[in-house]
């Protein structure tokens, strides 16, 4: 018996940052397809010859009325859950926040993920068929002699080499991403990479998940809206189904999936692996500096601004008739928003607002010498 199994090769795929968009090529010189938001081309030559042809594959796609002309995209959900609350979530299928330019890239990527998935199931299937084997080859050496021995033998060596099989192309299932993008532009991206080191070294990082308004006479707080947040990591990271000379901008998500930042991409990724992709020019990046009154310890390298009371009066004079009444620090923190109109709506505060602050200026900077 022998074990075999078909696998899918994932062509690489390059990415051209140009002025009218992200386009996707996908094939070798000389045979390749190239998708864009004008349509699909094939383009076929000898290379070394420069002879070379350029053709429209189908028609050109139509924008439908609903979109651009009339802005009614799917809009970030901010679903109100009950009066004053609000959610702040990316919509429930991250797959819809894909820019137009990148479907085709997800769809590779996508089967590529379901490979590797499929592969990841047969392995260990595959090592207890083999543990089976080895057992029965075990007590062929006490019972059995001669032809059967040699046959439980062989089959044991096949599986083994199944094994091997399904290992090695698990390594070798990714799609490999060549980002092209002229010096200036990479520059300045690893210039982003360095402020992105100072932004994770803040001593805290929050997802805002919700906020929701406050009654100050009811309360009688300082604050004006509560907000709901979970502490979350940043770093550096990459797809374990793309292979590319850079390393993403890894942004965990408490409530949806995480966002990796790449040279021309932004990949939101869920946890059953569903995901969408952005073109990194169509995303909306916004820094605002926020006061907090800070209920827990204070970051050590955050500001307090000024303190308030737990109950105060409208003058900022504390409520004599709270016996135990306590001072509260307001800190200043750095807000991020990102967003997109396909649905991604995403929220982060940083116990570090001036570091926030600088990552927010370089990623618009970058954002605008690419094109935005």
């Amino acid at each position: 018996m022998r074990f075999r199994r078909r696998v899918k090769l994932f062509p690489g795929v390059t990415l051209n940052l140009s002025k009218t968009g992200i386009s996707a090529t996908v094939g070798i010189p000389g045979a390749s397809v190239n998708f864009t938001k004008g349509g699909t081309f094939l383009n076929t030559g000898i290379p070394g010859t420069g002879l070379y042809d350029r053709t429209r594959i189908g028609s050109k796609k139509r924008p439908c009325s609903s979109n651009q002309n009339n802005l009614s995209f799917r809009i970030p959900e901010e679903e109100t859950i009950a009066d004053g609350y609000v959610e702040v979530k990316s919509i429930e299928n991250v797959e819809e926040i894909t820019t137009e330019g990148l479907q085709e890239l997800r769809e590779t990527l996508l089967s590529c993920y379901q490979e590797k998935i499929e592969l990841e199931e047969q392995i260990p299937k595959a090592k207890s068929s083999l543990q089976k084997s080895q057992n029965l080859l075990f007590l062929s050496y006490l019972v059995i002699i001669g032809f059967f021995i040699k046959w439980f033998k062989k089959n044991r060596d096949e599986k083994k080499e199944y094994i091997e099989q399904l290992e090695k192309k698990r390594t070798e299932c990714y799609v490999n991403i060549d980002i092209q993008a002229d010096e200036r532009i990479e520059k300045l991206f690893l210039e982003l990479r360095v402020n992105y080191k100072s932004l994770v070294s803040c001593q805290k990082i929050w997802d805002i998940t919700s906020t929701s308004r406050v009654d100050k006479k009811t309360s009688r707080s300082a604050a004006s809206e509560s907000i709901t947040r979970e502490e979350v990591t940043f770093g550096f990271a990459h797809l374990d189904i793309i292979k590319s000379k850079f390393d993403a901008l890894h942004f965990e998500n408490a409530n949806g999936g995480d966002l990796y930042v790449y040279p021309a991409f932004i990949a939101m990724v869920d946890s059953q692996k569903k995901f969408g992709l952005l073109d990194i020019r169509e995303v909306e990046f916004n820094f605002t500096p926020q006061k907090f009154l800070e209920k827990e310890v204070v970051p050590s390298d955050s500001k307090v601004m000024e303190y308030t009371w737990a109950r105060a009066n409208k003058n900022g004079e504390p409520d004599k008739r709270f016996k135990h009444n306590y001072q509260i620090p307001i800190c200043l923190y750095g807000s991020i928003n990102i967003k997109s109109e396909t649905g991604l709506n995403e929220g982060y505060w940083f116990s570090n607002h001036e570091k926030a602050e600088q990552f927010s200026i370089m990623f618009k900077s970058y954002q605008k010498t690419i094109g935005l």
